[in-house]
């Protein structure tokens, strides 16, 4: 079993939804941004906001069709310059009581435009804070650059050169190198 926390947490007592969907909004307070900053690595988080639409899914199952709108500032993979995001993303998904944990680690066959499997639904509480987690965490840039950012010298993978031949000439494969030194040493 894998033990997974969140930095926020949201029950909602899915016995409440009836068969009526049900919007609820879930802004993070400033306690709850500041352990969201503080999980993802952000510099600062402005703004967010997720709006929740949850209604009745199969036989005993619940769909959450979500909207997630956010500001965020993340250091600069090159200089750690600020770097803004601005998020708005919508996401569906599914939870049902019939799928098990074991149905999380056990091997699954996935079509490319087919939905995903539910996820589990234990007990009386569906936790919004994990879903808005995961869907955040899924919006972030992994790789933000700040727009003027170059990669220094001294990491750039060295240029191609001209053969004088109008070609360009290709750096020899490490094993080429490494095969003319045993060469060399015979």
């Amino acid at each position: 079993m894998i033990v997974k926390t969140f930095p926020v947490t949201r029950p909602f007592d899915v016995t409440r939804l009836g068969n009526q969907p049900k919007e609820v909004t879930f802004e993070p307070d400033a306690n709850e941004r500041a352990r969201l900053i503080e999980t993802y690595g952000l510099l600062d988080l402005q703004d967010m906001s997720c709006v929740f639409r949850l209604r009745p899914w199969r036989k005993d199952g619940i769909a959450v069709d979500g909207h997630l709108r956010a500001r965020a500032t993340q250091p600069c993979v090159v200089t750690l310059a600020p770097v803004e995001q601005v998020i708005d993303e919508t996401f569906s998904r599914r939870f049902d009581p019939s799928a098990t944990e074991e149905e999380e680690t056990a091997e699954i066959e996935v079509e490319a435009f087919s939905d995903d499997p539910p996820d589990p639904l234990t007990g009386r509480d569906l936790d919004l804070g994990p879903v808005l987690c995961e869907q955040f965490a899924l919006a972030l840039d992994l790789y933000p650059r700040a727009q003027a950012a170059e990669v220094p010298e001294a990491y750039r993978p060295p240029e191609e050169e001209d053969d004088g031949k109008g070609g360009v000439a290709s750096r020899p494969s490490p094993f080429a190198v490494l095969a003319g030194l045993k060469k060399n040493s015979e």
